[in-house]
């Protein structure tokens, strides 16, 4: 099962159609487009999403709820995996799109462009989307894109702050041949920002294209009542008296679990019913375990492991939860504001385009236990505070973090470029 995975619906029938080998290219744009320029399509936009392997992440569960509400009569999504689908694979099927693995051996496996170019001539590809964390599908994606002749490839980038650990958001030479890509969908103006001013997007010519910036969205659902509050509480084995601090997030060194278990030892003696429930798995598992020991909370925490009912389990949390060293904008963040729950983040990328600093939550400098352990004292002691900063988390959630906001945005991106 997958991390932080929604159960998603098939949105509709899948569509196929089959084009005749002796179409021109102005009939079959006629095909696709009609008379009516850059009105609906005659026929779906064929969007192909290029991974390396679908691992359990906010990046491959946006992707998953963007194909699963998709119009498919205006877009077809299908997926190549460079080297395997992985653990998502079988949930993307689930919701109605093909999945190719093309088996990809090794770093410099020669055959992988040809088979993509062919992948992509077979399905008829008016799209190519690659994303910023998969370097080898961002690179072979694009390049395959232009030597197919595919009308338009979009690059999605999904961090930022990532020079703290010495790291890039897009590989330099993706950012100086940004113009062969027709888009880059950034998640807010501030990534924009960052981009510009830490990577040298935009600096010269060749390193523009067109940005578009479609925020994150979640899936909002009915506000949480008191008695799912209960109903979250018996499924963890929590008691309805405990004070909750939750954090759904991958175990790895980025997430930095270590500073928020630090602020929970730090709370613990003046706290005796203060429970952490940390949902996710990871390489960092063992370590995780390890401090948790040495600490001497081993009582305190929960690690609750992959988990497919994060909607149901958040309204369990008083308070939830985000210690991370970089990130562009968290689905966590989001889940927990449509769960009404306050967060308490660190100032990582686009959180502050998320939540306002005390109104739907707290932001904390990064890697400091002690101011975070000092905003989590401060809502755990003030009920009527959790309450009404998780109203406006709830109310800003349903006005501005829609999933349905996100595909509306990414249906018109890719109408408007495959039009043009």
């Amino acid at each position: 099962m997958s991390l932080l995975r929604r159960k998603v619906r098939r949105r509709g029938p899948l569509r196929l159609l089959f084009v005749g080998p002796d179409l021109r290219p102005g009939e079959a744009r006629r095909t696709l487009f009609g008379t009516a320029g850059r009105e609906r399509p005659a026929r779906p936009i064929r969007l192909t999403i290029v991974q390396d392997k679908l691992t359990a992440g906010g990046v491959e569960i946006l992707l998953l709820d963007l194909c699963a509400r998709i119009d498919r009569s205006l877009v077809e999504p299908h997926l190549i995996c460079l080297r395997r689908a992985g653990e998502m694979g079988a949930d993307f099927e689930a919701a109605g799109v093909p999945v190719e693995n093309l088996g990809r051996r090794g770093r410099f496996d020669p055959t992988t462009l040809v088979r993509l170019l062919r992948s992509f001539r077979a399905a008829g590809t008016d799209v190519v989307l690659v994303t910023h964390h998969q370097r080898a599908a961002m690179v072979l994606g694009r390049i395959a894109a232009r030597l197919a002749r595919v009308p338009a490839n979009v690059v999605a980038a999904h961090d930022m702050d990532v020079t703290r650990v010495g790291d890039r958001v897009l590989p330099r030479s993706v950012v100086e041949t940004l113009f062969l890509s027709d888009a880059l969908v950034l998640l807010a103006p501030s990534q924009g920002r960052y981009l510009h001013d830490e990577e040298g997007v935009g600096r010269f010519p060749w390193r523009r294209t067109r940005e578009v910036v479609i925020p994150n969205g979640t899936e909002l659902g009915t506000a949480p009542t008191p008695d799912d509050r209960l109903a979250a509480r018996a499924r963890l084995g929590l008691d309805p008296s405990d004070l909750v601090v939750g954090i759904v997030a991958i175990f790895r060194e980025q997430k930095a679990h270590h500073v928020l278990l630090r602020a929970i030892a730090q709370l613990a003696p003046t706290h005796p019913r203060l429970r952490l429930v940390a949902v996710g798995h990871g390489p960092e598992e063992d370590r995780i375990r390890a401090l948790v020991e040495e600490l001497g909370i081993t009582d305190r925490v929960l690690l609750t492991g992959l988990r497919d009912d994060v909607a149901e389990i958040l309204p369990a949390f008083d308070v939830s939860c985000l210690s991370s060293v970089h990130e562009g904008a968290p689905l966590a963040v989001l889940e927990s504001m449509a769960a009404g729950v306050p967060m308490v983040a660190t100032d990582v990328g686009a959180v502050r385009d998320l939540l306002a600093d005390r109104r739907e939550g707290y932001i904390v400098p990064v890697g400091d236990p002690e101011v975070l352990a000092g905003r989590l004292a401060a809502l755990l002691a003030d009920p009527a505070l959790r309450q009404e900063m998780g109203a406006r988390a709830r109310a800003r959630a349903e006005r501005e973090f829609s999933i349905e906001r996100t595909v509306q945005g990414y249906q018109d991106l890719l109408v408007g470029l495959v039009a043009r």
